[in-house]
C-alpha cells in the first residue's frame, strides 16, 4: 500500500489573443464591428447566459481551506493534528448524489453502521454520542473521516452533513495506531461489527490480497443479512483490485471527480470491477478534534455508499441485505457503454432513487444478472438571465440591426470604390 499523494490544486488560466495590426483602417474598422456582431450573436443565442463568470469548483476551494487527512501515517509522522477549520459552503459532492432531497425520506434511524478502519474519534460533536465500539480514538483520522461522511449530524452554519445523520456508528479498529493493517485484522474487525448487530459494514482500509479468514468473515456477514461495502481500490493503487471489495457479495465502490469521470484520471480497469461509483475527489468530512478535513479515493467514496445503504435500510426495513444492494445498483445512473462497466460498474450512486425505489424506467436495460438500470442522463442547468443580461441582450439586438443596415448601405459603395479609402473615383488606378 502506498501513501496517498496530496491532491493537486486546480489551476485555471486565461489566454488573451490580440488582433494583428492592419494597415488599412477601413478593413480594421469593419473587422472590429464583425467581432462585436459575433459576440452579440453568441449572447443572444444563449439568452444572456454567456456573460456568466466561471467559478472555481468548491472541491478545489476545500483543499485550500482545510487540511488533508492521511490513510496511514509514515514512520516519522505523529498523530494527525486536530483541525479547527470548518467548511461553511455545501461540498460539491452532496448535490451530486441528491443528499438533501434523500434526507427528506430517510435519516438512517435505527441502523448501525460498522466502520472498520483506523478508529473513530468520539470528540467530534457532530456524532452526538452515537459512537460505540472499541475504536474510540483515532491517531490517523481516516476512520473518523469515513464515519463523518456516513453519519455526521448537521451543524448550524456548516454546509457539510453526513448521509445518514441519525444512524449509529460502531467503530472497529482493524489497524495499528499508525494505520497499518492486514487481511486477518480486517476479518476480525468485520466479525466484531457483525456480532455487534450492524446492518451495514464499511471496510475503509482495503488490503492487496485476501485470506481464508477474511473470506470466511465476509461470507458470514452476508449470511447474517449484512450489507458489506468496501473500496474497489486503495491508496494510489487504482490499477489493482483491493480486498474485501473484490470478494463476491461485497459492494465495491470506485471514486469519481467533480466532472463525474473516474478518479484519478489515469485510472485503469481491473479484473475486479466496481459495483458502483460515488464522489471521491477532495471530499469534506470530520477528523480528529471534530474539525473538517479533506480526503480522496475509493475508501471515502465507499463511505457514501455505506451511508446510502443505511438510508435504504431505515426507510424500508423489510428489505434484505441483497435487496438493498440490488436497489442501489438498479437505481444507479447508468454509465455509457456496457453495464456493469469496467470503471463505473452499474453507475453513479443516486440517493433519492435508491431510498424511494422509484426511477425513470424509460429506456432502462436489464443486465445478465437481472438488474434493471436506467439510462444515464446529465441534468441541464436552467438558464438564468439577470436584469443586466436582459439589457445587454436588448442592446446587442439593436446594435446588430443597426450594423446590418450599415453594412447593407456600405457594401455597394465599397465595391464601387474597390474597397479603397479616400476620394478616388471608380476609374482611377489602384
Amino acid at each position: 500500500m502506498a501513501v496517498t499523494s496530496t491532491p493537486q490544486e486546480v489551476e485555471f488560466q486565461r489566454a488573451a489573443h490580440a488582433a494583428a495590426d492592419e494597415k488599412d483602417s477601413a478593413v480594421r474598422t469593419w473587422r472590429h464591428r464583425g467581432m462585436v456582431v459575433a459576440s452579440c450573436a453568441a449572447l443572444l443565442s444563449t439568452g444572456g447566459a454567456a456573460i456568466a463568470q466561471a467559478t472555481t469548483p468548491q472541491a478545489a476551494q476545500a483543499v485550500d481551506t482545510v487540511p488533508q487527512v492521511p490513510e496511514w501515517l509514515g514512520p516519522d509522522q505523529g498523530c494527525t493534528a486536530a483541525s479547527t477549520r470548518l467548511m461553511r459552503k455545501t461540498p460539491w459532492s452532496q448535490p451530486m448524489i441528491g443528499l438533501r432531497s434523500a434526507q427528506k425520506l430517510s435519516l438512517g434511524d435505527g441502523v448501525t453502521v460498522g466502520v472498520v478502519g483506523t478508529g473513530v474519534d468520539v470528540r467530534a460533536a457532530a456524532f452526538k454520542s452515537r459512537i460505540s465500539g472499541d475504536g474510540k480514538d483515532d491517531c490517523v483520522g481516516h476512520g473518523t473521516f469515513a464515519a463523518g461522511l456516513i453519519a455526521a449530524a448537521p451543524v448550524k452554519g456548516v454546509g457539510f452533513v453526513g448521509v445518514a445523520p441519525h444512524a449509529r456508528i460502531f467503530g472497529v479498529r482493524a489497524t495499528t495506531e499508525r494505520g497499518v493493517t492486514d487481511a486477518d485484522s480486517i476479518a476480525t474487525a468485520i466479525t466484531s461489527a457483525v456480532d455487534a448487530g450492524c446492518g451495514v459494514v464499511l471496510v475503509s482500509v482495503p488490503y492487496g490480497k485476501p485470506s481464508k479468514q477474511m473470506k470466511s468473515a465476509v461470507q458470514d456477514a452476508l449470511e447474517k443479512d449484512v450489507v458489506v461495502v468496501a473500496p474497489a481500490a486503495g491508496g494510489d493503487q487504482t490499477s489493482a483490485p483491493a480486498y474485501p471489495g473484490a470478494l463476491p457479495g461485497v459492494v465495491a465502490v470506485g471514486a469519481v471527480g467533480v466532472d463525474g469521470a473516474p478518479y484519478p484520471s489515469e485510472r485503469k480497469a481491473t479484473p475486479a470491477t466496481p459495483d458502483l461509483v460515488a464522489p471521491g475527489d477532495r471530499l469534506i468530512s470530520l477528523g480528529p478534534g471534530g474539525g473538517h478535513f479533506t480526503a480522496s479515493g475509493d475508501p471515502v467514496a465507499a463511505a457514501y455508499v455505506a451511508g446510502a445503504a443505511a438510508l435504504v435500510r431505515a426507510h424500508d426495513t423489510s428489505l434484505s441485505a441483497q435487496e438493498v444492494v440490488t436497489r442501489l445498483q438498479s437505481t444507479a445512473v447508468r454509465p455509457a457503454g456496457r453495464v456493469p462497466g469496467p470503471l463505473a460498474g452499474y453507475g453513479m450512486l443516486d440517493l433519492v432513487a435508491a431510498v424511494s425505489g422509484v426511477n425513470d424506467s424509460d429506456g432502462a436495460v436489464t443486465t445478465s444478472q437481472g438488474v434493471h438500470i436506467r439510462p444515464y442522463r446529465v441534468p441541464e442547468p436552467k438558464p438564468s438571465v439577470s436584469p443586466l443580461s436582459a439589457w445587454i441582450v436588448a442592446g446587442c439586438a439593436m446594435l446588430v440591426a443597426a450594423l446590418t443596415a450599415a453594412v447593407a448601405a456600405a457594401v455597394p459603395r465599397g465595391r464601387a470604390r474597390r474597397w479603397q479609402t479616400g476620394s478616388r473615383s471608380v476609374g482611377d488606378d489602384v
